[in-house]
């Protein structure tokens, strides 16, 4: 069995990539400035990493937002500016051996579900809240990206028809009521209100982070919001349980420790009023990840680790 791979997180202002054993361990760690919007000089930047932390031939995982195939070619990677890219191919000389690129969030979903919240259970979801909504499936102990590479994608179950706009194109994705972007579209449509009172109304910058923050100290305009998060999380969440019948559905990305008190309960409840057979079977709990960052850079080693030592395993 392979004792460690590589795994890097491309994210849209900072590369980070540590090497991994096969517990989960960080053994070693990079961080780096992320060259975006150049397809040549981010490739050559994860050469160079590739080289320092994996001279020695150690499998390869790259954790990328946006749209990944089986074959490793980053579709559209929206938060690095390309398209077409085909990532796994161009960092393989660099690497000499296995290198395997997946969705940042199938792979923090791969990196809980092995050594994090959910280490020990083989049916988890995840939906990971930050400026979008991102999510990930293991199944069988196996992280699942359908045929095409690009399953997972939680933050776009559609849980209102006509609903608010998603940047995806779409309306009523969850990612539209969800993410940080929409807490504060939300915190702003309330404060139309003028006799709400609220200290939001005294915020020069009015994000996801300055609601969560007023939230924090006591503020019930902020608290709605948050609330109104969760139940749209508990709606999304009841579509998934029934198709996937998970163990956990777990809560990752920046804003899920700090909007837990008012998401995490306010899920639960609207998941138990819509889950098919609610009084027959056990409901998934809700659960924070644990990994924080890490998450999805030591799910990209895992996910290495395993088709190192099974090809044909880790690709589904």
């Amino acid at each position: 069995m392979t004792a460690a791979a590589l795994g890097i997180d491309v994210g849209g202002t900072k590369l980070v990539a540590a090497t991994v054993d096969a517990d989960g361990r960080i053994l070693d760690r990079r961080r780096q400035v992320t060259p975006a919007r150049d397809a040549d000089q981010l490739v050559a930047r994860l050469q160079e990493l590739i080289a320092e932390l994996a001279g020695g031939g150690l499998p390869v995982g790259v954790g990328v937002a946006g749209m990944v195939d089986p074959q490793g070619r980053v579709r559209y990677g929206p938060n690095i500016g390309v398209r077409d890219l085909p990532l796994a191919e161009l960092l393989a000389d660099a690497a000499g051996g296995v290198v395997a690129v997946v969705n940042d969030a199938n792979a923090a979903t791969l990196g809980e579900q092995r050594a994090g919240a959910a280490r020990g259970r083989d049916e988890v979801v995840m939906f990971t809240l930050g400026t979008g909504v991102g999510g990930g499936v293991v199944s069988g102990g196996q992280l699942r990206q359908g045929a095409h590479g690009f399953g997972g994608e939680l933050g776009h179950v559609i849980v209102e028809e006509g609903g608010r706009p998603c940047p995806c194109g779409n309306r009523g994705c969850i990612e539209a009521y969800a993410s940080g972007t929409a807490i504060a579209l939300a915190a702003r449509d309330r404060l139309v209100d003028p006799d709400r009172p609220s200290t939001l109304r005294d915020a020069t910058d009015l994000t996801g982070r300055a609601v969560t923050e007023a939230a924090q100290v006591g503020d019930a305009l902020a608290q709605s919001v948050l609330v109104d998060v969760g139940r749209w999380l508990g709606v999304a969440a009841a579509s998934v349980v029934n198709a996937l019948d998970p163990e956990v559905i777990l809560i990752g990305g920046g804003a899920a420790e700090a909007t837990a008190p008012w998401v995490l309960p306010a899920a639960e409840r609207a998941l138990g009023e819509r889950v098919l057979g609610r009084n027959l079977r056990p409901l998934p709990p809700f659960e924070l990840a644990t990994l924080g960052d890490d998450a999805g850079m030591v799910g990209a080693a895992m996910l290495a680790l395993g088709r190192a030592d099974d090809p044909t395993e880790e690709s589904r």
